[in-house]
């Protein structure tokens, strides 16, 4: 089984101003809720047991990889809290494979984020 969840919009890693760092839980909130929406408005299905997920950001400016990473955590809160996947820990999530691809404009900037129960340990 596989949900593929395709978003426009920007997600912030750790630094600058409105990076994860410096948040205030309240507006971690806020942010996880946004994602919940954007999941809940794509209707793919729920994954039971392990899985993989690669998540993949298309940007004109590439993160460093912590910073990539880490930038994952309110959408993987929003993901278990959707019922997509059952936990964001290592026993549910035995692969994550981020990775990232410089596009040329803004208007190219998207994040798909694939989760898979079918994978090869």
């Amino acid at each position: 089984m596989e949900a593929i969840f395709k978003l426009n919009c920007k997600v912030p890693g750790l630094n600058g101003n409105e990076g994860l760092i410096r948040e205030h839980f309240i507006n971690a909130k806020k942010r996880k809720d946004k994602y919940l929406i954007l999941f809940l408005q794509q209707n793919q299905p729920k994954i039971k047991g392990k899985v993989k997920i690669t998540y993949t950001r298309f940007t004109t400016r590439l993160m460093d990889w912590d910073n990539h990473c880490a930038s994952f955590k309110h959408l993987g809160d929003a993901l278990v809290k959707l019922g997509t996947i059952e936990d964001d820990n290592p026993k549910i999530v035995v692969i994550f494979d981020p990775k990232q691809v410089k596009v040329k404009t803004k208007k190219e900037e998207v994040i798909i984020i694939e989760i898979t129960d079918e994978f090869d340990l």
